[in-house]
């Protein structure tokens, strides 16, 4: 009961003080609301004796034009007099607008403007009379008592509305002083009244403040040893209120995130925590709804990324669960997630190599049932080119076709594991190779009118097997005819690389073609990897890489040639010069 009583007290207090801040508010509003009324009022009699005063300097001007112009009988005399002349209505309708709530002045309003009239009209007949030579009848109207009457009358309305004004004036700025006054007076008496209450609060307050001061140290305690426990763990957690308010991350949560829990606290759930879905890209849904919906434990669905903002893609897996207090209320949401990447990476290695093994065994299987037919498709290729009556381009034809067909078998016989040349290593002239290739490919290029250009420049022979070596060159030049639009065209170009290890030698094929896309750079070598959808394999590629690295060389792709005008995808490759033929180093 003690402590409702306290704090009975302070909000009783609060609202005594409230009450009284509210009454001096409405109390300074209503004495400023005075002040600002009666302030308009002043500035409002001010402006009406400003207008008189203007009136009568303008009625002034016009007469002492008048008079000027009757003594010398030049027009430039009469300059003030036109201004007032055109001015003094003007004024006039302004201080009937400023005194319309006033009815007095209204009156003298109407008094004044047939006065006014009247004394501009006899002003106008002297100067008339005068330009048209009858200076003596002017000189009569200016001396006879009607104007000295109309002037005079004219003054004493003047003087009544001028006397009217300050009359309103001095009564107003007495209630504008008073009302300065009572406001401060009010504010006077609130401060102190309001000093006085805080005081006594202050003294609530203290004492309040002693009685909590245990209680928070105790909270602050359990409250580090349950942030060192979550901090400790090897995943990472964060912890939201009800609402998605995220309230607390462990060190790993702030490493995945890039968030610090400095910055993040308060923040919605989805600004710190973004996931999607890997396969479509879609936002995932949202984990605290979903628990606060289900008010139970719940996991993300498969193929979850994390995407912090820094452009890394975190593939997770985690769970999120419901946190209690006491009476069993669902207060807020902890999610515990961790990096998969790892067991990702481990699961598409051991996807690729069922997959090399089960096109191995299906491979080893053709090859085997290939092998036997193509040993007879060459005995009869060797009985057409026994044949004396043989044309020599028919001839020649069949030797490239046995070439081809030799490079077949070589390949079977890989396959199965029947053959492994050993010491059948030779020199390998590869501009002749390309140009076999290139031979092969004659029907292709023609049929798409693809312009070939070759740029042989020092082309020593390399140390390899010349079945092997054909089969790289053949599917580079093969992704080129098939990536080039029709008319298109393909560079070819062979030449030494002085360097280090003795020299190189460099093979380039580019094309025109639309290039290679940056996120396919780092997967184009990869088996079963292609962009062709309809007839690719993914295995050309892959099979050229291991072939390279097989004679000690490498090979690379850009999507973009540097160097010979093409503007589409370029494969290098570099081998190394038989020993004998490496150039010397460039000094």
């Amino acid at each position: 009961m003690q402590p409702q009583l306290r704090r009975f007290s302070i909000v009783a207090g609060f609202v005594l003080l409230a009450g009284l801040l509210i009454g001096d508010a409405l109390v300074t509003r209503s004495a400023l609301n005075a002040q600002i009324d009666t302030g308009h009022w002043v500035m409002h009699s001010r402006q009406v004796r400003l207008e008189i005063l203007q009136l009568e300097t303008l009625l002034m001007d016009a007469e002492t034009g008048q008079r000027g112009f009757l003594l010398t009988g030049e027009d430039r005399y009469l300059a003030p007099y036109e201004q007032a002349r055109a001015e003094i209505g003007g004024h006039i309708d302004t201080l009937a607008k400023l005194t319309t709530d006033n009815p007095i002045q209204q009156k003298r309003i109407a008094e004044l403007r047939p006065l006014v009239r009247e004394a501009m009209d006899q002003l106008d007949r002297t100067i008339i009379l005068f330009r048209a030579g009858h200076a003596d009848d002017a000189n009569a109207i200016i001396r006879s008592s009607q104007g000295l009457m109309v002037m005079g009358n004219l003054r004493g309305v003047l003087d009544q509305m001028r006397q009217e004004e300050m009359d309103l004036d001095i009564t107003r700025s007495a209630a504008y002083k008073r009302s300065v006054m009572i406001t401060g007076i009010s504010n006077w008496v609130v401060t102190f009244a309001a000093l006085v209450g805080l005081i006594v609060l202050g003294v609530y307050i203290v004492r309040e403040i002693r009685f909590r001061e245990d209680h928070a140290r105790e909270m602050r305690d359990r409250e580090e040893w349950f942030r060192v426990t979550l901090s400790s763990i090897g995943d990472a957690v964060i912890a939201t209120d009800r609402s998605g308010k995220v309230a607390f991350l462990n060190p790993v949560a702030e490493a995945m995130t890039g968030h610090k829990l400095s910055d993040t606290q308060g923040k919605d759930i989805a600004e710190v925590f973004p996931i999607c879905n890997e396969m479509t890209g879609l936002p995932a849904e949202d984990p605290v709804k979903r628990v606060v919906e289900a008010g139970a434990v719940v996991g993300l669905a498969n193929h979850t990324i994390l995407k912090p903002g820094d452009g890394r893609t975190i593939p997770i897996e985690d769970s999120a669960a419901p946190i209690r207090d006491d009476r069993g209320d669902l207060i807020g949401v902890v999610l515990v997630f961790r990096d998969v990447t790892a067991e990702r990476k481990s699961e598409e290695v051991l996807r690729k190599a069922e997959k090399l093994a089960a096109a191995a065994r299906l491979s080893a299987t053709m090859a085997h049932e290939i092998n036997n037919p193509l040993a007879a498709v060459m005995n009869l290729l060797f009985l057409a080119q026994s044949e004396p009556d043989t044309p020599p381009s028919v001839s020649l034809q069949l030797t490239q076709a046995e070439q081809e067909l030799q490079r077949v078998a070589h390949i079977t016989r890989q396959t199965l594991g029947f053959y492994r040349e050993s010491g059948t290593n030779e020199r390998v002239d590869i501009a002749a190779i390309v140009e076999s290739v290139l031979k092969l490919y004659g029907n292709k290029l023609e049929a798409k009118n693809i312009a070939v250009k070759r740029s042989f420049h020092g082309c020593p022979p390399v140390e390899g097997v010349v079945g092997e070596l054909r089969q790289a060159v053949s599917n580079l030049i093969a992704n080129a005819i098939d990536a080039v639009e029709e008319g298109g065209a393909i560079a070819v170009g062979v030449h030494t690389v002085p360097g280090d290890d003795g020299g190189m030698l460099e093979i380039t094929v580019a094309d025109d073609g639309p290039g290679i896309a940056e996120d396919h750079l780092d997967r184009i070598f990869e088996p079963f990897f292609t962009t062709k959808k309809d007839v690719g394999t993914g295995l050309g590629l892959w099979a050229a890489k291991s072939i390279v690295e097989r004679h000690g060389g490498r090979i690379c792709a850009c999507p973009q040639n540097q160097g010979d005008g093409a503007h589409g995808a370029t494969f290098t490759i570099q081998l190394p010069c038989a020993a004998s033929e490496k150039p010397a180093e460039v000094r």
